[in-house]
């Protein structure tokens, strides 16, 4: 059969939280349980502990100096079974000063753990496999505290895909972190070279803290987060000393994940134009030095959006480099999945389509996608079934009794979404452009419905990859060669780049090479997506080798 755990006491039973484990159930028998007949048909009960010692267990999420008897006095109000060495977490929710010092939105009502360091049962000298405590029969000490390894406990009332420790669509990503890290966890030797440490990449949105969350969850880590852009001052010596003491603090929790956020802006200095040496040789130190004394390691982990402004000295002290790349569509459909498994939809709504239609998409725009979709709804609702608007009491009973999200709820974010998302990469705005507006042309109209709006329609006719990589417009000044890549644009709703040619010619080398690149990296963040390069033959004239004086041309 099958048995489900919780988290705390899969851990104190030493479970991987990731994989499944074979479990042996032994029937408790106290000594001397046995009546006079030797018969064992009653089930015999634990001992009550007389003492109990506890330890409160390191973490970022709550002060280890902080006064918990209200807590711990309401918690053992019910008999728990106790055993040195375990793990005790005792939830939060309900008292107001977590609420108030903790500004974490995923973490609002944090667990607080403990170590049980002693138990004393009321017999001396007598052992049992593990003790009862409650607050009429044992008396409880807090005597200091500890660093150790915690169990993975979901945020209160959180969603599934947020507590989950393989999230949909990123699941890969949290693996590789996973093995990346794991090995220094369990080597005790001097084998392993510096801090384990990686550099995670991705969009912005694309979920870096998410997966990092996963791994710390798996791995049973605290997290410790710091935000790179707080570490800088006006001095080197200050950001120096502020880098120190984040890693100071991070080993005041190990074993722990020290998260660097933003470390592109770590090792530069005061105009951001050049690199800080002094704070990238005591970044380094702190990345690639490992105390093989410490029995708890810390582990970093920095994160980025833009890999190339990492200075490259801080950039090769990291181990390893993991990169969130942009979903495909079977993982944009788990994700859209895993997030509405809770959201009432319409009987049309297909994730299918969705996950086709949000190309380009990450994590945080399917956040938004979801928001957007369920405002729609409510305002189709509102202005259907109730013209002159809703009172505050009849609005709450509407969202208490919830309604379904319809394909057409979908639409509207998704044009909301595409019109912000084409404004932030710098597409213009296009006219409502038809076929019906180009006059003649029809054999270019077929050409292009041919080659660019067929894959769209049809992906499975191009499964083997075999694709035209773009249409060359030529012809004189007024022939329609822009007003046909309006209409295709309009068609094929497809975010629309336009690129005037001579824009991307400069004077410095390598210049003009980088603004092609960026061309091509905005398109790739806005797909699907067509680059209408306007006046080409400025950009790429036909002229010999090094004709232009210095090659620019050709490169």
């Amino acid at each position: 059969g099958a048995a489900l755990l919780a988290p705390a006491l899969a851990f104190n039973l030493g479970f991987d939280p990731t994989a499944a484990a074979h479990l042996r159930l032994r029937r408790y028998e106290r000594t001397g349980a046995a009546d006079s007949k030797g018969s064992r048909s009653v089930l015999s009960v634990p001992p009550f502990a007389k003492e109990l010692q506890l330890e409160i267990v390191c973490s970022p999420a709550y002060s280890a100096q902080g006064g918990y008897d209200r807590i711990l006095y309401k918690h053992f109000e019910t008999p728990r079974l106790v055993q040195e060495g375990d793990i005790l977490c005792v939830p939060t929710f309900g008292y107001a000063e977590f609420l108030e010092v903790n500004g974490d939105k995923f973490l609002r009502w944090p667990e607080l753990y403990f170590k049980v360091r002693k138990v004393l049962g009321t017999v001396e000298g007598e052992h049992s496999d593990g003790y009862l405590v409650d607050t009429q029969n044992t008396s409880l000490y807090m005597v200091g505290s500890t660093n150790s390894a915690v169990p993975s406990a979901p945020a209160y009332n959180s969603h599934e895909f947020w507590s989950s420790l393989s999230p949909a669509g990123l699941s890969d990503v949290v693996k590789q972190l996973c093995d990346a890290l794991r090995p220094y966890l369990n080597s005790r030797s001097g084998a392993l070279s510096g801090a384990g440490s990686v550099l995670l990449s991705g969009p912005s949105g694309s979920g870096k803290l998410m997966a990092v969350r996963a791994v710390c969850s798996s791995l049973n880590l605290h997290l410790f987060k710091v935000d790179c852009v707080s570490l800088c001052s006006d001095t080197s010596g200050a950001t120096e000393e502020k880098v120190q003491m984040a890693f100071s603090q991070a080993r005041q929790y190990r074993p722990c994940v020290l998260l660097l956020k933003d470390i592109e802006v770590l090792g530069r200095d005061r105009d951001r134009l050049g690199e800080d040496a002094r704070v990238i040789a005591a970044l380094r130190q702190l990345l690639l030095d490992r105390d093989p004394a410490l029995s708890h390691p810390v582990l970093v982990i920095g994160t980025t959006c833009t890999p190339r402004d990492v200075p490259t000295d801080v950039q090769t002290a990291f181990l390893h480099e993991v990169k969130i790349e942009a979903p495909s569509e079977e993982q944009r459909k788990s994700m859209l999945g895993m997030l509405t498994v809770s959201l009432p939809l319409g009987k049309e709504v297909s994730l299918s389509k969705l996950a086709r239609r949000t190309a380009g998409f990450v994590l945080g725009d399917f956040c938004a996608l979801l928001s957007h979709s369920s405002q729609a709804a409510c305002a189709r609702i509102q202005a259907l079934s109730f013209p002159g608007g809703l009172s505050e009491e009849v609005e709450r009973d509407f969202c208490t009794a919830g309604f379904p999200v319809l394909e057409e709820d979908f639409a509207v974010a998704l044009d909301q979404l595409h019109d912000a998302h084409s404004q932030a990469v710098g597409a213009p705005k296009i006219p409502s452009v038809s076929w019906q507006d180009v006059g003649g042309l029809q054999e270019v109209k077929k050409e292009i419905l041919d080659t660019i709006q067929l894959p769209l329609e049809h992906p499975e006719l191009l499964s083997l990859g075999l694709c035209r990589s773009g249409l060359l417009l030529y012809g004189p000044p007024g022939t329609g060669k822009t007003l046909l890549a309006k209409a295709v644009a309009t068609t094929c709703t497809m975010t629309f780049l336009s690129v005037k040619g001579p824009e991307l010619i400069n004077m410095y080398v390598g210049q003009s090479e980088e603004n092609v690149r960026n061309v091509f990296a905005r398109a790739r963040a806005a797909a699907p997506c067509i680059i209408f390069f306007d006046e080409l033959d400025s950009l790429a004239p036909s002229r010999g080798w090094s004709g232009d004086s210095g090659g620019v041309m050709d490169r």
